[in-house]
């Protein structure tokens, strides 16, 4: 469960990237005069399956995330710039050969809704659905359902809620670095280079 709660403490999704992204096309061939009426007339809600997620915008975030069952809440800063998004953005774990997507789509309301599995080995395998919405420029705010089975630990086995919501808070602070996440305390660990400062 480290990239379960190393997501966590980043705003990204833990077991929710695929080992290879896929987007789903069309095969049927037409004459071009039957394609363009069909374009012309297609409802805008027929757009390609999305495969990346959105950029959110550089600067300090400040997150709060809850675990709904245990009714535990608490936040988190954290600096993001365009590498540390890329690296440990909101589809950091595309990259984890455990997971695979099931499903990656997005809503009429801008929503993007992801479901997956993953074989985290001692920890169990977990089937997780997430929602995020919101601009990622000021705000967004993610919902996960995650059921595991066959964990080592009892505990870890069973269906897990979890709410977070981000918001944007400005420039980060000088001598903060990209992917430095404050801890409880003031200390911040820079979830890149491992290196610990502050507090």
């Amino acid at each position: 469960m480290r990239a379960l709660w190393m997501f966590v403490a980043f705003g990204s999704l833990a077991a929710v990237a695929a080992c290879g992204q896929k987007s789903e096309t069309g095969t049927a061939e037409a004459p071009k005069a039957a394609a363009a009426a069909s374009q012309a007339t297609a409802p805008a809600a027929a757009t390609p399956v999305p495969t990346a997620w959105p950029k959110r915008k550089p600067g300090l975030w400040t997150q709060t995330m809850t675990l709904k069952a245990q009714g535990f809440t608490r936040s988190f800063r954290f600096c993001v710039d365009a590498t540390s998004d890329e690296k440990m953005g909101l589809d950091s774990q595309g990259d984890d050969k455990r997971c695979q997507r099931k499903s990656m789509t997005r809503g009429a309301d801008g929503s993007w809704t992801v479901v997956s599995a993953c074989d985290m080995g001692p920890a169990g395998k977990t089937d997780s659905t997430i929602r995020v919405s919101g601009d990622f420029d000021t705000r967004y705010v993610m919902d996960m359902t995650s059921t595991t089975t066959g964990a080592a630990q009892p505990a870890m086995n069973g269906e897990h809620k979890m709410s977070m919501t981000a918001e944007w808070s400005g420039a980060c602070p000088t001598g903060w670095s990209g992917g430095d996440v404050e801890m409880p305390g003031g200390r911040r660990i820079n979830l890149l280079t491992k290196a610990v400062s502050g507090g």
